[in-house]
């Protein structure tokens, strides 16, 4: 219980923090919530330069999300007008800038770098379909949400719901030259960023060892970003403690102080009733009184008019960035009196481009911390190709994320290191705190049938890397419409082969639905239960192939029976052959790529019953027309090899229900032998914020089967069928929700709903 009311109180405590920062730079928060910005002047003549000496000055950038990109408007205007800076301190996204800036960089480049990060997948969090290792690739697909919980310590949630993994990635490229710093005062520009000490709650500066860890750092919003950290301390976003840190430019030696304010407010005013939206404007208020010390003892204070923006909007960079640069301009009167001629401001700039270093020495060995035993050797192994060549930082990002994609690492990055007069590739992994074993959940709505909606819920247990690496102890457990336990241990034959064994127990019982002319006539339920074996082979990220052997005992019980089936309980021995590929971009809706599947399975029933066979397969393509548009076919089909039906009886082959001749009821055609084709075309509406779901898309397509040799002995319509399908699919966090409906011949009209599996 103590565990939960830990996380219970660390998430609030989050919750409260994000709703500060966020409103603060929101329109919703009270006029009385943001100071104002006073048009502050140098507070004395002798601030000013003079021709004897030129004073200390301190650029000084506050923390606001993506309403931080108007300080590279600021640097432009100061570039432009030639106003060097000798110390530039910031706080979050104004650390970040600041960080960037501080290693040599022109507005211009910072800016090109901040337009070209794909801001969805960095603040989304979640490792892409196509990285996942294949294992991780089937959670996702039966599991397509973020339910996840870490059972290590008891359940407990996530540290964030990011683990900061991409925005690591972009800090490691971009400071990658500036690798062996002693101080920050040795980068071109001296630098210092601000983030809040977990361990103490107080504000800690950054002056000397990354500065990529200390930008992630400064960066890390609680209970978005999982916290770094640094030397056993944990560190998280510094605008709690210090969002606009003059006193950190004052206590470094700065004569005269450049502030750079972020202000959106002016907005409509919060209405009372919401604790959240109450709690964070109490918090909003407390940050702003803290920063109104800062104003207050700013020399200029900038500040960009930011209203109709927030601090979300990362796709926003273009409209943000010229805010900064009129914001500046409205205090040319102060801001140039700083101005250099043209000679001191080329001394200026050759100075700091002398200490800019941009030449990345090609590594000699490679060296990995974090992981041990074969995970350290398969990294290794997986990196000798860079040794003694020009790094390449994309194939890098793609490493790091394909090892984050196994599933056991929050993030991975890397460095490079001098050791023994040799410079080297440092890999920098960061093992999940919560787990192993990780627990996934996920919540099952059936809305086939209007008027009888099913509820079902499930659970994943995964404990990995168990008894030898890469080894799994997966169990599922389910109820509701159907429910039961399925478990199996899969073991790789050595640490580092494709090749496998698994071992496997289920006992299950799943509800099974006849449909005539859209209502249900019959209703079953299937009992198996059994144990299996199979071998096979693991393409790590996209295919497997098994081969198996299940004895499982099977019966039906009949519920309501309108079809008079007689089906006997039986034991069956099956022999089976299952090829898998995921080649997709998506596990719910795909937009590019190939899914392909084939079983062949082997019937031999006891009780002189006749064996069967089974063949079945499926194939589905993807291709996008652009961003936002594409279109998608499939084929599928399968065959029991002429077996009657009274054979294979309702372990043939069925169709109906949404996404599978949505216009039938589920199970309505039910034979030895099917094939469906499908055809559509899909588009995304709007994009959902990152942490909340993917997006809104359209769907549409047309459908067209057969089935032979009907089971259904009420369905006196023809078994081939078609329709066209229509379908809105909301990529949710807790999974797919979607809404339907399908038209088709014969009059079969229905519409659908539900949450869970699409296609």
């Amino acid at each position: 219980m103590s565990q939960y009311r830990r996380t219970g109180r660390t998430l609030l405590r989050s919750l409260i923090l994000l709703l500060a920062t966020g409103i603060t730079h929101s329109q919703s928060a009270p006029a009385t919530s943001t100071p104002p910005a006073p048009d502050l002047a140098p507070k004395s003549q002798d601030a000013a330069p003079t021709a004897s000496r030129h004073p200390r000055v301190a650029l000084v950038l506050e923390g606001g999300g993506a309403l931080g990109f108007a300080h590279i408007g600021v640097l432009q205007y100061l570039e432009q007008h030639h106003i060097p800076v000798d110390l530039v301190v910031g706080t979050s996204m104004g650390g970040l800038v600041g960080g960037l800036y501080a290693t040599g960089r022109t507005p211009d480049e910072i800016r090109e770098l901040v337009q070209n990060i794909d801001w969805t997948r960095a603040i989304g969090g979640r490792v892409p379909f196509s990285d996942l290792s294949y294992r991780r690739k089937q959670d996702r697909i039966e599991y397509p949400n973020r339910l996840e919980f870490g059972l290590r310590h008891g359940i407990s949630l996530p540290e964030g719901l990011n683990s900061g993994h991409e925005v690591g990635l972009i800090l490691d490229a971009a400071t990658l030259a500036d690798y062996n710093l002693k101080s920050f005062d040795d980068l071109p520009v001296p630098f210092r960023c601000v983030a809040t000490n977990m361990n103490t709650g107080k504000a800690h500066v950054f002056d000397n060892g990354s500065l990529a860890r200390a930008l992630r750092a400064t960066m890390s919003i609680p209970a978005i970003f999982v916290p770094v950290v640094i030397d056993g301390v944990t560190y998280t976003d510094g605008a709690a403690v210090d969002n606009l840190p003059v006193d950190v430019a004052k206590a470094n030696g700065a004569d005269f102080i450049i502030a750079s304010y972020l202000d959106n407010s002016g907005g409509p005013q919060t209405t009372p009733g919401s604790f959240l939206a109450t709690t964070g404007n109490f918090v909003s208020i407390a940050i702003a009184a803290n920063e109104m010390h800062s104003l207050e003892a700013a020399d200029i204070l900038i500040t960009s008019k930011l209203q109709g923006f927030t601090s979300s909007m990362f796709t926003k960079s273009s409209e943000i960035i010229p805010k900064g640069v009129d914001a500046a301009e409205a205090k040319a009167k102060l801001l140039d009196r700083f101005s250099v001629t043209d000679a001191e401001w080329a001394a200026y700039v050759a100075q700091r481009n002398s200490r800019r270093k941009t030449e990345v020495p090609d590594p000699q060995f490679v060296t990995v911390a974090g992981v041990t035993g074969p995970a350290r050797v398969e990294i290794e192994r997986s990196l000798q190709q860079v040794i003694n060549r020009p790094i390449n930082t994309a194939f890098l990002a793609k490493e790091m994320t394909r090892y984050v994609g196994y599933g056991t690492l929050n993030a991975a990055g890397y460095n490079l290191i001098d050791r023994n007069g040799a410079t080297g590739l440092s890999i920098n992994a960061y093992p999940r705190y919560n787990g192993p074993p990780f627990l996934d959940l996920a919540i099952n709505i059936d809305g086939g049938d209007t008027q009888d909606v099913l509820f079902g819920m499930a659970g994943r247990i995964i404990f990995q890397n168990l008894g030898g690496f890469r080894s799994e102890w997966r169990t599922d457990i389910f109820f509701g419409y159907s429910y039961g336990v399925r478990s199996e241990y899969y073991r790789p034959f050595t640490p580092h082969s494709n090749f496998f064994y698994a071992p496997r127990a289920y006992a299950t019982s799943s509800r099974f639905d006849f449909y005539n002319e859209g209502s249900r006539t019959s209703q079953y339920q299937i009992n198996q239960n059994g144990v299996g074996f199979d071998v096979g082979y693991t393409w790590r990220r996209n295919a497997e192939l098994r081969i198996g052997q299940d004895e499982y005992w099977y019966s039906v019980s009949k519920r309501v029976d309108f079809d008079n089936l007689s089906i006997p309980p039986q034991q069956q021995s099956v022999s089976s052959l299952r090829y898998t590929y995921y080649g997709t971009d998506n596990a719910v809706l795909p937009f590019r790529g190939v899914n392909t599947f084939l079983r062949v399975e082997r019937h031999e029933p006891s009780k002189g019953n006749d064996p069967f066979t089974l063949a079945e397969a499926r194939v589905a393509g993807y291709l996008p027309l652009n961003e936002k548009n594409s279109v998608f076919l499939t084929a599928s089909g399968g065959t029991a090899f002429g077996a009657p039906p009274e054979v294979t009886d309702l372990q043939g082959f069925p169709l109906g229900g949404p996404f599978r001749l949505g216009s039938y009821g589920r199970n309505e055609l039910l034979g030895t032998q099917y094939w469906l084709f499908q055809g559509g075309y899909e588009r995304k509406i709007f994009r959902l914020p990152p942490l909340l779901g993917e997006g809104v898309y359209a769907v549409g397509f047309f459908e067209g089967g057969k089935v032979y040799n009907n089971l259904n002995p009420v369905d006196e319509l023809e078994s081939e069928a078609w329709d066209g399908s229509v379908a809105v699919i909301v990529r949710t966090a807790l999974g797919p929700i979607y809404i339907g409906g399908a038209a088709g011949n014969n009059d079969h009209r229905k519409w659908w709903f539900g949450l869970g599996h699409v296609f």
